[in-house]
């Protein structure tokens, strides 16, 4: 990847501190609630790491999700992803570089690598381009792969703008409620057939959905 240029070399300095400032004034404004911390808690006091899986729509507010011990996320390979993935490193996120449409099994590799050196993994199983709320194999193999309990976690605002993107993405406004939630842990055994990856594909979609759904109606009731 040329970034030789010297415009190019400031803006990807300049365009991640940028980006990193304003949600962090943003999340200041920002009143948030965690239920169910105890799921993923279990797993941290007994120095065991997770896979935190989460939909590409409610992205924006996860680096403000209390976690415990390293983390790391997958980011394209694309020239865009260096800009994100400078900007995740600001919130203490590592980058996994890779795809998941593009060499998928480099990147499946990259991840495990980066779990067995002692380090949670973020994922959205839905990214990076859909279908929205629809979980892909790939988060289903990488627990096969290193034995790490799968966790949905979601959120959702109290007021927020919602993009006409493919995952309608969403952003909290400032001011807001936020409500995370997290599900209960699905594990994948290493001897799996693919009949049985299939039914944890449903069934960590399923979860990830009906937790979306319980953190939608939370403001849904006090509206």
């Amino acid at each position: 990847m040329d970034w030789g240029s010297f415009s190019e070399k400031f803006l990807l300095y300049i365009v991640p501190r940028f980006y990193s400032l304003v949600l962090r004034l943003l999340a200041l404004t920002i009143r948030k609630e965690v239920f169910s911390p105890d799921l993923p808690q279990k797993f941290w006091d007994r120095g065991q790491y997770i896979i935190a899986a989460f939909w590409h729509q409610r992205l924006l507010m996860m680096p403000f999700l209390p976690r415990q011990g390293r983390v790391g996320m997958l980011i394209s390979q694309h020239r865009d992803g260096e800009f994100i993935a400078r900007a995740v490193k600001l919130f203490g996120i590592d980058s996994i570089r890779g795809s998941t449409t593009r060499g998928g099994f480099s990147a499946l590799r990259g991840m495990v690598r980066f779990f067995q050196t002692g380090a949670n993994i973020a994922i959205t199983p839905d990214g990076p381009q859909g279908p929205k709320h629809t979980v892909q194999i790939g988060v289903v193999e990488l627990a096969r792969h290193t034995g790490a309990p799968i966790l949905p976690v979601t959120y959702s605002a109290s007021r927020k703008k919602m993009f006409a993107s493919w995952d309608n993405f969403i952003l909290p406004l400032p001011f807001c409620r936020v409500a995370y939630i997290w599900g209960e842990p699905l594990f994948v055994p290493m001897d799996i057939d693919k009949e049985g990856l299939e039914e944890k594909r449903l069934l960590l979609q399923e979860r990830l959905r009906q937790i979306t759904g319980e953190a939608d109606r939370i403001f849904q009731k006090n509206s």
